[in-house]
């Protein structure tokens, strides 16, 4: 009986002390689709123990809108829109937008993803770090409307190193989520 209480208290408290503390990644999927490396990218995170959904980028306005509010209610911690490219060689492009705050109350959805500037750029950094990358600001059709943290990568990934990129990747969304933790055990101390 003691064992099985026991037992029992364990796997209630696992969730809790989990690695990530169940971070929610958001995956878009932009370019072409390898639904190999896609189903290996998501396979990495989840052993990792992230919270992952994957959506398809939109081609129009109105289907990028439906994502984007789809997107916004899953309360999901960071945005990342990612070309996974099979290749012979490897390289990652960074990139975060360039969107502008207006002067009213209102945002206009192409603002949205302004709010959280400071937070996507710190971000875009920590990924760029791992792989010794510089990030870019651009106009993103993938963020309009998206209320959250993001950055987008470019991925040339060949088959027998994509272990190493996801964990790299990993590496530089761990710098990032510890970062508000850090900050939070700082501010109490």
């Amino acid at each position: 009986m003691k064992r099985i209480l026991l037992l029992l208290c364990v796997s209630l408290l696992i969730p809790f002390f989990s690695a990530h503390g169940r971070d929610n990644i958001v995956f878009y999927q932009v370019g072409e689709r390898d639904p190999a490396l896609w189903n290996t990218l998501k396979r990495h995170f989840v052993s990792k123990g992230y919270g992952v959904s994957i959506y398809e980028s939109a081609d129009t306005i109105e289907k990028q809108i439906q994502n984007a509010n789809r997107i916004n209610k899953e309360k999901a911690t960071l945005f990342l829109a990612i070309e996974l490219i099979p290749s012979e060689t490897e390289d990652i492009f960074i990139a975060v937008s360039n969107a502008k705050k207006g002067q009213g109350n209102l945002l206009e959805i192409d603002e949205v993803p302004a709010v959280h500037d400071a937070d996507s750029e710190e971000l875009a950094r920590a990924i760029a770090a791992p792989f010794g990358k510089k990030i870019k600001r651009l106009p993103l059709f993938v963020f309009l409307g998206i209320d959250m943290p993001g950055a987008f990568l470019r991925i040339d990934c060949p088959k027998d190193k994509t272990g190493d990129i996801f964990n790299r990747l990993n590496e530089g969304l761990q710098k990032y989520l510890k970062r508000g933790v850090k900050n939070e055990s700082e501010r109490k101390s």
